[in-house]
């Protein structure tokens, strides 16, 4: 199976209004898109980890480009049982 994924990014960059008012754009940005091969297990488990790993970086993100796969996934994750949601999440960390 093939799927595509895009990278999403905040811009970051400062803005100034007519008014002479500043502020930082934060909306994010396509930055790639990427081709992800495996089975359909494997891509999910790629995707959640890949998009845990940025759960630090505000507005930092992958996304499917294809809905009905975003579908899919999330039905996956939803039907995942307790313990095995929160290994993915926690890996091997210790949690207080």
């Amino acid at each position: 199976m093939k799927a595509r994924i895009e990278y999403w990014n905040p811009k970051n960059e400062t803005v100034v209004t007519e008014s002479g008012f500043r502020y930082l754009n934060t909306n994010s940005d396509l930055q790639k898109v990427e081709e992800w091969f495996g089975t359909e297990e494997e891509i999910f488990k790629k995707f959640y980890k890949e998009n845990n790993s940025l759960r630090y970086c505000n507005g930092s993100h992958y996304k499917f480009e294809d809905k009905n796969l975003d579908t899919k996934y999330r039905d996956w994750y939803k039907s995942l049982d307790k313990n095995t949601q929160f290994s993915m999440y926690y890996g091997n960390g210790v949690v207080d």
